[in-house]
């Protein structure tokens, strides 16, 4: 059974995806100062939609990162138009992963006058923030905003809210929850009562389908969910010249409902259509990763694969690309390498600037692995040398006695200077990038300033996140330490991490090098680069230098090549001029 999408005119389809990611990160940023903010996120929710139902025309099942974060961006401020609209306490932020920003509300904010909830603006929210698997985290919010249903049992929309309330949330008594007979009972009720009437815009399919789900009628279900579709095509398919809105190509109501057949009932979709994108309704589901932590469960047709000659990843093409010979990222490191041999600037200043200049370098090199992909040549590799020079410099600062002064040598300038401690200290992010450019480069000294840091400088401080634990297992490992408790504690944080728009430090890949497993290690580093690939298709992220080499894998490939590992994986993400140079 197959239900055709209406269609949706091409003006409308390339003005919702052109330019998406800068455009509404404008309006996120213009609802600081939205005296309406319920209205506004509403829009801003629109957006994200129409962004959505526009990529569907060429991806009708709409996987991949940037859906899925858009997709929970667009719940993200439906579901804080609702809280606001009904001046619900305790929504201090609006927060929309895409962009990375948002609204923060306290207490001291001028309220918005309260008003009753319409049916549609309770809908529309739940619909979202369910394929979005967010309604659990608001079910409290869900049950306070629902319209009330006395004096309104013949309005199908209202009926819809109640009969979600008590299949989804148990009536929303958690004290008194509904079984399965009890909850199917209240909605053929509501049913009842409401009695015959006409079905604009599709509240009484809905409640059809919602019922068959409820009541695990698998065939009905198929039907009821074919007439939903029907009834929502007709209704856009409408007379020649008529232009519905991209976003119409997704009913949320339908796929929200298809989703939690598949879900809960473990009920595949029976009904062939376009308006139901399979990972909207599935949840986004990733596939299999080829190998787990420490070489376990490696998959069998990954194996075979493997067997089969290098495994391959390709890199999209980069925005540098079209600015080819350009090189301003370059002339930037390049001024401040200048500054770092200018003995008119002070000492103090310069030690600051050490990670700064550090950061140069590895900008320079990423620019120019444009134009070579490869990495043949020689001046990608100078900047990475001198990158790990500057990264160790300011590591060997940083373990200093204050007050002291010391011998820092970068690009064959020595200066010296004062110890980097306290406040200007380096932190674990800039520990983990100069570390992955003294594995790539080889250079045992500046790969020794950074090891020689005590295991304390990963836990200084209150918070201990991923970046923080994957550096204290690979400083383990590197110094010598038992690694398999803080490897597996990288583990367990990076999990607490994993939603939203977040991009996990190898950890798995590092687990393959402490278990000393070669496939192992291959497997999981074409799966890292394919999650670095994936991470940056995300609003612009594509743009970002960082999208063309995760420097920490390319480190760990570096060091597997040093110590005689085969590396099977073609990328442009892995240089093969630098691992000639890494012998």
């Amino acid at each position: 059974m197959r239900i055709e999408r209406h269609r949706v005119g091409e003006a409308a389809v390339s003005s919702a995806v052109e330019n998406f990611a800068e455009r509404v990160g404008g309006e996120v940023h213009r609802m600081q100062h939205d005296e309406s903010p319920a209205w506004g996120w509403e829009l801003v929710a629109d957006s994200f939609l129409d962004y959505l139902g526009a990529r569907s025309v060429d991806s009708p099942e709409l996987a991949g990162k940037d859906a899925r974060i858009a997709c929970e961006s667009a719940a993200a401020a439906a579901v804080g138009a609702l809280a606001l609209g009904v001046g619900r306490a305790g929504q201090p932020h609006v927060f929309i992963e895409y962009t990375g920003t948002g609204v923060p509300y306290g207490e001291d904010r001028k309220a918005e006058e309260p008003g009753e909830v319409t049916a549609h603006a309770w809908l529309a929210p739940f619909f979202l923030a369910f394929v979005a698997r967010l309604s659990d985290e608001h079910d409290e919010l869900f049950v306070a905003a629902a319209p009330p249903l006395r004096g309104r049992e013949q309005r199908a929309d209202v009926v819809l809210v109640h009969a979600l309330l008590a299949y989804v949330y148990g009536g929303g008594e958690p004290s008194d929850e509904l079984s399965s007979d009890d909850r199917v009972a209240v909605i053929d009720g509501l049913v009842e009562e409401l009695g015959e009437g006409t079905d604009r815009p599709g509240h009484r399919a809905a409640l059809c389908t919602l019922r068959a789900v409820a009541a695990g009628d698998r065939a009905g279900f198929r039907q009821a969910l074919a007439r939903q579709l029907e009834c929502h095509r007709q209704r856009y398919a409408g007379p020649a010249g008529d232009d519905p809105a991209p976003r119409t190509l997704l009913p949320f109501d339908a796929i929200a409902l298809a989703a939690m057949a598949e879900r809960w009932n473990r009920w595949p979709v029976e009904v062939e259509s376009d308006y139901l994108p399979a990972a909207l309704v599935g949840g986004f589901r990733q596939p299999a990763p080829r190998v787990l932590g420490f070489g376990r469960r490696k998959r069998a047709d990954a194996l075979a694969a493997l067997a089969a000659g290098p495994l391959v990843v390709h890199r999209p093409g980069h925005p540098y690309a079209e600015e080819a010979g350009r090189l301003i990222q370059e002339g930037c490191a390049r001024r401040e390498l200048a500054k770092f041999r200018d003995p008119e600037q002070k000492p103090q200043h310069v030690m600051r600037a050490l990670t700064g200049l550090m950061r140069g370098q590895v900008l320079g090199f990423l620019e120019r692995s444009v134009l070579d992909p490869d990495g043949r040549d020689p001046r990608q590799w100078e900047m990475l040398r001198i990158g790990a020079e500057a990264g160790g410099a300011a590591f060997r600062l940083a373990r200093g006695v204050p007050g002291s002064a010391y011998e820092v040598t970068v690009a064959g300038t020595t200066r010296r200077l004062p110890a980097c401690t306290g406040s200007y200290g380096p932190g674990a992010g800039h520990w983990k990038q100069a570390v992955a450019l003294a594995l790539i480069t080889g250079e045992r000294r500046q790969l020794a300033d950074c090891v020689l840091v005590t295991p304390e400088f990963f836990t200084v401080g209150c918070y201990f996140g991923p970046v923080d634990a994957y550096g204290a297992a690979l400083h383990d490992y590197l110094r010598g330490v038992d690694p398999v408790p803080a490897v597996t504690k990288a583990f367990a944080v990076c999990a607490e991490h994993e939603r939203g728009l977040y991009l996990a430090p190898p950890v798995k890949l590092l687990s393959q090098l402490v278990e000393g497993d070669r496939a192992g290690f291959a497997l999981a580093l074409a799966d890292a680069l394919e999650a670095h690939r994936e991470h940056y298709t995300v609003g612009e992220l594509p743009a970002e230098p960082d999208a063309l080499v995760d420097l920490d894998v390319l480190a760990l490939a570096c060091l597997v090549h040093r110590m005689g590992w085969p590396v099977p994986v073609s990328s442009p993400y892995l240089p093969v001029g630098l691992f000639r140079r890494a012998r």
